[in-house]
């Protein structure tokens, strides 16, 4: 058996690592960075992904209880090797989209969407369940596993739910120095929880109310890792910082201006071209233009 970790030909133990690549792993005695039970649901996912249904596992809790640490260890176990964290890790609904394509094209079983504050308005909220409802609508037969990471799933709206995409929630909660606890709870106890986060005034204890189909813990990754996976993550928030300032000064993308007229980008950018409209800024070889553009190129709908 050769090692887990993609394109490593060493001779691999019994854990699944070589020698090499075991010391880089934060490992229990069983072989996995978390405890055994969350495994049985991610084969399960498997199987249920390979007949063709979209399907979505979530991971939410508080600051710093570990969500995307327990997050990359999941979608790990579930590939089977490292994944690429440039390709397999979005921050934001954008991000998502366009990683979700990657993973199709480089044929990527899985892909983490982080939400990295996507839900700051109601406005939000609504437009990143809209989005979320289209992607599996369109992208059901991708057979990607979607992993989600959130601040707590009731965000989530009912059309989601009515289809079943949501398969299982792992709350993580009590995080450690050096690891983490979580309760894993199947789709049909997450509709308990959903109706008593309405009632709670405190709502973690909705998820106290409801006893999970199995516990466990979790171990931090190895830093080396850490320091990878947070490079890519602020790297991700800082592009949306970036991007929001810039549209707090009254800036626009492409994609802005597609969405505010209702044409798509491709006609957006033909028409700015043969008007000459130049743009006011270029941050990160994205073009940025005054909210003016929007009457010229209302002009040229008629």
């Amino acid at each position: 058996m050769e090692c887990k970790v993609k394109d490593c030909k060493g001779g691999a133990t019994k854990v699944g690592y070589c020698s090499k690549h075991f010391a880089t792993k934060r490992l229990y005695k069983h072989g996995l960075p978390f405890s055994k039970g969350l495994d049985k649901t991610l084969d399960g996912l498997k199987l249920r992904i390979k007949r063709k249904k979209a399907s979505m596992l979530i991971i939410d809790g508080g600051v710093g209880e570990g969500k995307t640490t327990l997050s990359v260890e999941v979608a790990e176990y579930y590939q089977g090797s490292n994944i690429d964290l440039k390709k397999q890790y979005a921050i934001g609904g954008e991000q998502f989209q366009e990683k979700l394509v990657m993973c199709f094209d480089s044929k990527l079983p899985v892909i983490i969407y982080d939400e990295a504050g996507d839900f700051n308005t109601r406005g939000a909220l609504t437009g990143f369940n809209q989005m979320l409802n289209r992607v599996f609508d369109t992208y059901r037969a991708f057979q990607i596993l979607v992993i989600m990471v959130l601040p707590s799933f009731h965000i989530l709206d009912n059309p989601l739910f009515d289809k079943q995409i949501p398969r299982g929630l792992i709350h993580c909660h009590g995080r450690g120095y050096k690891s983490g606890n979580y309760s894993g709870y199947s789709l049909y106890r997450m509709y308990y929880i959903r109706d008593k986060l309405k009632k709670y005034t405190v709502p973690s204890y909705a998820y106290t109310g409801t006893s999970p189909n199995y516990r466990g813990h979790f171990l931090d990754l190895s830093p080396s890792r850490s320091i990878e996976l947070e490079k890519v993550s602020i790297a991700g928030k800082m592009d949306i910082v970036n991007d929001n300032i810039l549209r707090n000064r009254g800036l626009m993308s492409y994609r802005d201006i597609a969405k505010k007229i209702g044409m798509s980008i491709i006609w957006v950018k033909r028409k700015v071209s043969k008007l000459k409209i130049k743009e006011t800024k270029i941050y990160k070889r994205n073009k940025y233009f005054e909210q003016s553009i929007i009457y010229k190129l209302e002009e040229q709908k008629a």
